[in-house]
């Protein structure tokens, strides 16, 4: 099934050329034939070919202050030996953890933090890919770092128990997952022995007790791998940065030659995963999530090399449109679907592919899946009958092409990633290696209809995902994720019926040509273009109910634009039942919009209709010559919008079921999603929504949508490739079409958030999801007020410090967890925030004493921080901020956001950069001081938001009452460990004594018992031992870890007890012996809470014409 067979590569030797580097004439080969390229992209660009056979593209933007790069190696889990799946993974995870040049383990990633980069990996079937984004000035250092990786990393023996412990957190963290549930699902029912079956992000028990079970030794293993399979001929590399030409070739060269070429290791796959034998089968699976999933999957050619005439490009075109006559027409019609796609996978290794069809159905839906199948197969029939058209391929080609010559731009690292998929594509010639968006030029009549033919009911298998299946016995169990399946043979009746010629469903048609097709690309401002941009809007318009402003594109020289609408709405959210009609009446409009306006977004255009706080949104984007007549539609629909039936009944189970799926979600995600129940004065919590859902009805709904704009305030922004009378016009129709009654600005419902006052809070929760072995913490320090934007720089500076800091320490020495975080934020009219985040396997009193620990010794960390150090945080920060904007949309969202916050601080980005400038390393220090460290702040304010797993002990109310975090950190632990049988006043009576330095009155006060000896144990393996030194993972247990942290270290943790000056044991609160506050109901916490007041405009507004 290899069409690329019939395809011959690319040659990649003509028109080449022997170069060398302008400085260290180092040799390589340039790529000196035409480049067809975007004639709105202004990047320049230098296809190379090093000694070693490194295939390098050299990017130059001259706009941009990031710089990036990004390499990939045909190398990933279909590499892996049988006996250490996951070792492709795993060695991503080694690469990272020193070089013989850059031997400290966090050295990458520190130089990225310290100069305000960031960087990742990840592990695909058949690629892996490494990229780092930094500022241009400390590229080449970053790059020097980077390419070690690949010349000479250490595989350090020491770092192996550490790195596979992140390795099996990350699986954990996916086990929950639905997607890879039904992955491996999916891989499991492959043909034996074929690299697809693997298991890809591997785990302990793969990787370390499978490398016992074989007499391997793992550290050895993984040398082997990455000597025989990380060859130079097999990768490619981007660099992309404000550097010329010359300059990013010569360091691409002087830094990447010197990895070795070892052939062209890459596998070769023929056969397909997917052999007969699976084939004509139905594979049921229970999800975590309440939801109904099918996917229709058919084996299919390799096609890559047919990249100017893909037959599955028309296919998918057509099989996934959802306008009128589609398949997902008639099943939303029937309520048996809510959304459909379908394609091939992109990123398979070569020699095959698969096309895919998946449906998000209702409940309705699934029990009617043999009916879904039949609309598919009579949609196919349909094609194949009616012969390839050709005038749907132009339409096809010809929205390509449109997109190309008006490609969007956007990040460098974003670039980066796109521009290294499209080297690697090894049919791609390289002249095309910038223009395969629009090489679909060739209309194939024969090929088309020949790959229509693998969409037949003798090539596919249907998998069916639901929560639970009805009749159906799921007692096969998927050995690394625990999902339950079972697989039937569809029944030689329906597959004969589906297989018949004349099967026919009513309403199934091809579709209209396409009304939305831009035809107009006149720019307005051709003579602005080149003159200074103007970075701020001009209010054209303000009254009672409407306020508009306009910025004409001076920048982009592009026929985009966009239009948003902030429309405050005082019912959007007054209550919980308001709340879900509103998110109701959104997704239902959404839904009645597509089927007529699925041309648009095949056209390059964009919109969407969505419910906040207080308001209702409306935005539109694409080509302007579009966006008048396309909003105009968007706000009529929405105005007089009727509430269907069977739509309602479809999404009043999908939303029972999204309120269901909660508890599925990650620790550290509910952890935010409390924290800001417990800031935010209008958010609702979902159990209270999800409980006025059953009392929501169809004439309830109707009343609503009926009454929603009566009385409004409308901001309205239209940035782009228009002119004022345009925008005045438009303005003048989206007010006729409301006709509110005022809501005047001043008064309008707007979302505020709490001012805490001092003291050190604590929620804890219990996870929903009884599955879910992980845990997690998500710790909130108040740092002043979002208005002081002087503060506000500072803390971003300190947040970063702090990342780089905390994901050393607390996830790649102490390995808490996979996900281990810090980042700075603020609250819209309210306070700005430190935040530091946990997930792991270890319990949330022993992850606040590593948070403790790590904040009274971060303080000496700022001391020790050097002038360069902090300089070069300063100038990132700096660069970040004058990096001009990339696109109309990024301009747009910038500006809507000033304007709804209402603020209007369109000069927020000079505002910063000039506090930048002055700022010194002593106002980081005193910020520190003032507000995170609770030995000198004055007025310490902080909460922390717990998530205990089910899987672990948890302490009662009563045990946070008369125990200190210490001795529970402590005894969670050793619960942990298995010594569930202690007595906890023991363990708290050891500890106090110990403190006390009655060290051997602790050990002998009780010989009898078996707490003493665990203790003594784990004492013992922690002896010596301090936080700072160092210690590898497996040197102390966490038993071991939270003794040091509760004796050695306990001058370390203060008593928060004279930070809070009220007594909140009057609403249900307790205080601990730590002098925290433990919530028990938020809400009556919040009553006792200030609210803080409304953003205050930074100008007086005054707009350039009377109403």
């Amino acid at each position: 099934m290899d069409f690329c067979k019939n395809y011959p590569l690319p040659d990649w030797t003509l028109g080449f050329e022997h170069r060398k580097t302008s400085v260290s004439q180092l040799p390589y080969e340039e790529y000196t034939g035409p480049m067809e390229k975007s004639a709105s992209d202004t990047n320049d660009y230098r296809l190379i070919r090093l000694p070693n056979n490194l295939v390098v593209m050299c990017v130059q933007d001259a706009e941009t202050e990031t710089a990036t790069a990004a390499l990939s190696v045909n190398v990933g889990s279909n590499m892996d030996p049988v006996e250490l799946q996951g070792l492709a993974h795993f060695l991503e995870h080694m690469l990272f953890m020193g070089t013989e040049k850059y031997p400290d383990e966090n050295e990458f990633t520190s130089f990225i933090s310290e100069h305000n980069g960031d960087s990742n990996a990840w592990t695909q079937f058949s690629r892996t890919t490494f990229y780092f984004g930094i500022a241009n000035d400390a590229f080449e250092e970053a790059l020097d770092r980077f390419s070690s990786f690949f010349t000479s990393p250490l595989f350090k023996q020491d770092c192996v128990d550490r790195e596979l412990c992140a390795v099996d957190s990350e699986y954990k963290g996916l086990l929950n997952s639905d997607f890879w549930r039904s992955h491996q699902i999916e891989c499991k029912l492959c043909s034996l022995g074929h690299p697809y079956s693997k298991f890809m992000p591997g785990n302990i028990e793969t990787l370390q007790q499978g490398a016992k079970d074989h007499g391997l030794d793992l550290h050895e293993e993984l040398l082997k791998f990455y000597n025989k399979y990380y060859s130079s001929d097999i990768m490619k590399l981007v660099v992309y940065g404000n550097h010329s030409l010359d300059q990013l070739a010569e360091w691409a060269a002087s830094k990447f030659s010197d990895v070795k070429s070892r052939g062209d290791s890459a596998q070769r796959i023929v056969d397909h995963p997917v052999s007969a034998e699976f084939l004509g089968k139905a594979v049921y699976y229970e999800t975590v999530d309440d939801t109904h999933t099918m996917s229709m999957d058919f084996p299919v050619p390799d096609v890559k090399a047919m990249y100017r005439s893909d037959p599955f490009v028309y296919i998918s075109h057509l099989i996934s449109h959802e306008g009128q006559g589609s398949i997902m027409a008639y099943l939303k019609q029937k309520g048996w679907a809510t959304g459909l796609s379908a394609g091939t996978n992109t990123n398979q290794n070569k020699g095959f592919n698969e096309f895919n069809i998946s449906i998000s159905a209702t409940p309705e839906g699934l029990e009617h899946y043999e009916d879904i199948m039949r609309a598919v197969f009579a949609y196919v029939r349909m094609l194949v009958s009616s012969g390839p058209q050709e005038w749907v391929h132009h339409e096809i080609s010809s929205l390509m092409k449109i997109g190309f010559d008006n490609r969007k731009k956007s990040g460098a690292v974003s670039q980066a990633l796109s521009y290294i998929n499209l080297i690697f594509n090894e049919y791609l010639a390289p002249e095309h290696v910038l223009s395969k968006s629009c090489a679909y030029e060739e209309f194939d009549f024969d090929t088309i209809l020949h790959c229509l033919s693998f969409i037949s009911p003798d090539n596919f298998r249907v998998f069916i995902g639901a929560i639970k299946h009805e009749s159906i016995d799921c007692s096969d169990i998927e050995p690394y994720f625990g999902a339950a399946y079972h697989v039937d043979s569809l029944s030689a009746d329906l597959l004969h019926e589906l297989a018949c010629d004349d099967i026919h469903v009513d309403g199934l048609s091809l579709p209209e040509r396409n009304e939305f097709m831009p035809t107009d690309f006149t720019i307005k401002s051709p003579n602005m273009l080149g003159a200074a941009a103007v970075l701020r809007p001009t209010l054209l318009r303000l009254n009672d109910n409407f306020e508009l402003w306009f910025k004409q594109d001076d920048q982009f020289s592009t026929a985009k634009g966009s239009i948003s609408l902030s429309i405050n709405v005082p019912t959007v959210n007054s209550s919980p039942q308001n709340h879900i009609m509103s998110k109701l009446y959104c997704s239902m409009l959404g839904s009645d919009l597509d089927e007529d306006l699925y041309n648009a977004t095949c056209a390059g255009l964009s919109y969407c209709v969505y419910p906040t706080n207080s308001t209702v949104e409306v935005y539109v984007a694409g080509f302007s010559s579009k966006l008048p007549e396309l909003l105009k539609t968007v706000i009529e629909r929405a105005k007089t919008f009727k509430v269907d039936s069977t739509q309602f009944s479809v999404y009043m189970a999908k939303f029972k079921q999204a309120f269901g799926n909660v508890a599925n979600s990650t620790p550290s995600g509910l952890c935010g999603t409390y924290t800001s129940y417990i800031n935010n004065s209008s958010m609702w919590h979902y159990q209270l929504v999800e409980s006025e859902l059953p009392k929501v009805t169809l004439d309830k709904l109707q009343a609503h949508v009926d009454s929603l704009f009566d009385v409004t305030f409308t901001k309205m922004c239209m940035v782009g490739n228009f002119d004022e009378e345009e925008a005045l016009k438009v303005a003048d129709n989206v007010q006729d079409i409301i006709k509110p009654t005022p809501n005047l600005g001043y008064t309008s419902n707007k979302a505020r958030t709490y001012n805490f006052e001092p003291g050190y809070y604590v929620h804890q929760l219990q996870m929903p999801n009884d599955d879910c072995v992980n845990s997690a913490i998500e710790c909130s320090i108040y740092c002043g007020l979002q208005s002081d934007k002087r503060q506000v720089v500072l803390l971003e500076i300190l947040q970063e410090v702090v990342h780089d800091s905390f994901f050393a320490q607390l996830r790649t020495k102490h390995q808490l967890g996979y996900k281990v975080s810090a980042s700075s934020s603020s609250y819209r009219g309210g306070r700005s925030v430190l935040t530091l985040r946990i997930e792991g396997e270890s319990n949330p009193m022993f992850m606040t004493l590593h948070i403790n620990r790590f904040i009274h010794e971060m303080q000496q960390r700022l001391i020790d921080m050097t002038d360069e150090q902090f300089d070069n945080r300063v100038k990132s920060l700096i660069n970040i901020y004058q990096e001009r904007m990339k696109n109309i949309d990024e301009e747009a969202d910038i500006y809507n956001g000033h304007i709804c916050s209402n603020t209007y601080n369109f000069n927020l980005c000079d505002i910063k950069v000039g506090f930048l400038q002055s700022i010194s390393k002593g106002e980081l220090l005193e910020l520190w001081n003032k507000c995170v460290n609770p030995s000198t702040a004055p007025a310490y304010t902080r909460l922390d938001v717990q998530m205990w797993s089910t899987k672990i002990w948890k302490p009662t109310v009563s045990d946070f009452k008369e125990y200190s975090a210490k001795t529970l950190a402590l005894y969670g632990c050793l619960h942990s460990e298995g010594n569930d049988a202690l007595d906890i006043g023991k363990v708290d009576e050891f500890i106090s004594m110990a403190i006390a330095g009655h060290k051997e009155q602790a050990d002998a006060s009780d010989d009898s018992g078996s707490l003493i000896a665990e203790l003594k144990k784990a004492s013992l393996s922690a002896s010596g031992a301090t936080y700072t030194a160092g210690e590898s993972a497996e040197r102390a247990t966490h038993t071991g870890t939270a003794l040091v942290l509760a004796i050695k270290d306990h001058e370390t943790f203060g008593n928060y007890a004279d930070v809070s000056h009220k007594n909140f044991s009057t609403i249900g609160m307790h205080k601990t012996p730590d002098g925290m506050w433990l919530m028990t109901d938020y809400r009556k916490f919040q009553a006792t809470q200030q609210l803080f007041g409304l953003g205050v405009s930074a100008e007086v507004l005054v707009p350039k014409y009377s109403s």
